[in-house]
């Protein structure tokens, strides 16, 4: 595996998590175990305290000597309340009586252990096995301190503190107070031992785990990788299937999809439009390419090389208009920010255009009427002048172009609900129902043998969708065509 995939970062972050986890989980463990720890010491500690100031009150009673002595432990270690008639110790009897009660001694081992061991003095519960392990490793510790050791005797936990016991004429001794921890601290102790025990197996474990997840989270990537080495230019049908992947994998799986599928209609497009430009330029160039072949096969007349100068100059002028065409198809569809959008008034904006197509109308005996002249207030939209000027010359020219000599065109403009509606209507031949929805396609022609490259109408619907409009066309068959120019004001 490599150090710097993802399937290896998941795997190593998967098992730091868990790792941390366990690692917080026995310090929390650790915590509660050594402040029960500290609470028994400490209970331990007022034990034995109690058990010092037990035997020295007895010895007050009755007289500091060894004999006193072994008096005073053996009625400390037996912890029964004396007959009043007891008078020297009957009052230290009672009072230490109540105290096991209260401290629950008679459950704890208590041992009294002279310098040495030689002298060995214990509660009547501690049984000679338990006496033995309380005397392993015995260590006197300094006056005024204590220590504490926990011994393990028949599967049970026994924790001891090792006070020490000075009087100044009988020397120095050491009290032993034992508890035997209950099943909570033993069990919780156990769990630290295999919680550390078993930590590294179950970080090896996560680990592994971790790297099967990986591998299965990383599968859609993985298919993708490959799906994507496998498309070319020449095949962009591959596709991937979202089977059995997780929800935000397959939302990855959709995206790629989309974008092949956005890939190849974009292939196909140019490929289209790569043939339809190669067809459009060929016939000029191949009429410009003949002409010139006949004029220099054999010397001309004038008129003849006018003539062929004359259709070279036409078929020029539609290449050049061609590519223009083109050049602006290229613009609309890949920088928008050509457009310049400013305020301003449409009625006197679309008056010019109808002057300026006058004369084309005049030269065809075609007429042209308008229908606006009851809008007496300006009618501002917003919009790019020379294209929406692009627009509607493509539109008035196609009308003009399309009508018989003797027809008419008609215009006019309806402005409610926020927008702008610009009507032109023709009385030419019509357009057939089949073909009205292709005529905004890029390089269609109903007719292949009228003369044009097929963009004028493509650029004009272009040019009303990026100002948020749409052109709509009707059309009878002998009765001519009306197209509708919808715009926001």
């Amino acid at each position: 595996m490599k150090l710097n995939s993802i399937k290896f970062e998941i795997s190593i972050l998967y098992t730091a998590i868990l790792g941390l986890i366990l690692i917080v989980f026995s310090g929390v463990l650790y915590l509660i175990s050594n402040a029960f720890l500290h609470e028994v010491d400490q209970q331990l500690k007022v034990k034995a305290q109690a058990v010092d100031v037990t035997i020295k009150s007895y010895l007050n009673a009755l007289g500091e000597n060894h004999d006193a002595l072994v008096k005073a432990v053996g009625k400390t270690m037996v912890m029964k309340n004396e007959n009043f008639l007891q008078y020297k110790t009957w009052k230290i009897s009672k009072r230490w009586f109540a105290q096991t009660q209260s401290f629950n001694l008679s459950r704890d081992y208590i041992n009294f252990v002279s310098k040495g061991a030689k002298e060995v003095f214990s509660s009547p519960n501690l049984d000679k096995n338990l006496r033995v392990v309380f005397l392993e490793d015995i260590q006197f510790p300094s006056r005024g301190h204590v220590s504490y050791r926990t011994l393990n005797e028949e599967y049970k936990n026994i924790r001891v503190i090792n006070y020490p016991f000075t009087d100044r004429v009988l020397g120095q001794y050491l009290i032993q107070v034992g508890v035997a921890q209950d099943p909570f601290m033993r069990q919780l102790r156990n769990w630290l031992y295999s919680i550390a025990i078993s930590v590294p197996l179950i970080l090896l474990l996560t680990n592994f785990i971790g790297r099967i997840l990986a591998a299965r989270i990383l599968r859609p990537v993985y298919e993708i990788t490959d799906m994507a080495n496998q498309i070319t230019q020449n095949d962009l049908s591959a596709r991937i299937k979202t089977k059995h992947f997780d929800r935000e994998m397959e939302s990855l799986i959709d995206s790629f999809n989309g974008m092949i599928d956005r890939l190849e209609k974009s292939f196909k497009h140019i490929e289209q439009f790569s043939y339809h430009v190669a067809h459009e330029l060929k016939t000029p160039l191949t009429i410009i390419q003949g002409e010139a072949e006949l004029l220099l096969r054999k010397e001309r007349s004038k008129q003849e090389y006018q003539q062929a100068l004359r259709i070279v100059m036409e078929e020029s002028q539609r290449v050049l208009k061609t590519v223009d065409d083109l050049l602006l198809v290229t613009k609309l569809g890949y920088q928008p920010e050509i457009f310049k959008f400013e305020q301003f008034d449409f009625i006197e904006f679309f008056s010019e255009i109808i002057e300026q197509n006058r004369l084309l109308a005049a030269n065809k005996g075609i007429g042209i009427r308008m229908n606006f002249q009851y809008i007496t207030q300006p009618l501002m939209i917003k919009g790019d002048r020379l294209h929406l000027r692009r627009l509607f010359f493509n539109i008035i020219s196609n009308a003009i172009k399309f009508t018989p000599e003797g027809g008419c065109v008609d215009m006019r403009i309806e402005c409610s609900h926020g927008q702008v509606t610009s009507f032109i209507s023709d009385t030419g031949p019509g357009i057939a129902p089949e073909n009205l929805e292709k005529i905004f396609e890029e390089f269609y022609r109903a007719d292949k043998n009228t003369p044009g490259s097929g963009l004028g109408l493509y650029i004009a619907y272009t040019i009303a969708k990026l100002h948020h409009g749409e052109i709509q066309v009707d059309s009878q068959l002998g009765q001519g065509s009306t197209f509708r120019v919808i715009l926001p004001s």
